[in-house]
């Protein structure tokens, strides 16, 4: 008899703790929207190339994640997410022995929207996306090399994945 309440009360402390599996739990979409267009980025910053990467790499990313499908048309676009970024530092937070930088962190920060295009009301807005990352130069580098680019480039992954997971799962 203890046995099944211990079960039953353990079955009910599960069901009740709130706990779920990333990316199992309900998306902050309506179930209309399947499809969005990603147009490039607007680029405010004075990095030459940013929107294109992050853009390029916020597409994969919806693709890879498959549950909004990213589509060359606007026009068959359920919605679409736009962006601005407003700017964009590689700083350099750690040092070796001789006084090279051997750590950077890249701070990204832009204006982001994502409007259901059939009620022309946004389903996601930050107007103050902020996203950090460290660059840890490789061991390997041997010699200066456009640092700023390595870790920009490093970014744009990190980047997607954080921007699709806020979009998809609501947090």
């Amino acid at each position: 008899m203890r046995k099944e309440i211990f079960l039953v009360a353990l079955l009910l402390g599960l069901l009740g703790c709130g706990y779920s599996l990333v990316g199992t739990g309900s998306s902050a979409l309506p179930l209309g929207v399947k499809t969005v267009y990603v147009p490039t980025f607007i680029n405010d910053t004075t990095v030459v190339g940013l929107e294109q990467r992050l853009t390029d790499a916020v597409i994969r990313e919806l693709s890879a994640r498959g549950r909004l499908k990213p589509v060359a048309d606007r026009s068959a676009a359920d919605a679409e997410l736009s962006g601005r970024l407003t700017a964009c530092s590689v700083a350099p937070v750690r040092f070796d022995a001789n006084g090279i930088a051997v750590e950077y962190q890249v701070t990204v920060s832009g204006k982001l929207v994502l409007t259901e295009k059939a009620t022309d009301k946004p389903i996601f807005s930050e107007p103050a996306y902020l996203f950090r990352q460290p660059y840890t130069v490789p061991s390997s580098a041997s010699s200066y090399y456009d640092r700023e680019r390595e870790a920009i480039e490093a970014m744009a992954r990190p980047f997607a994945q954080n921007l699709v997971t806020t979009i998809l799962e609501g947090f």
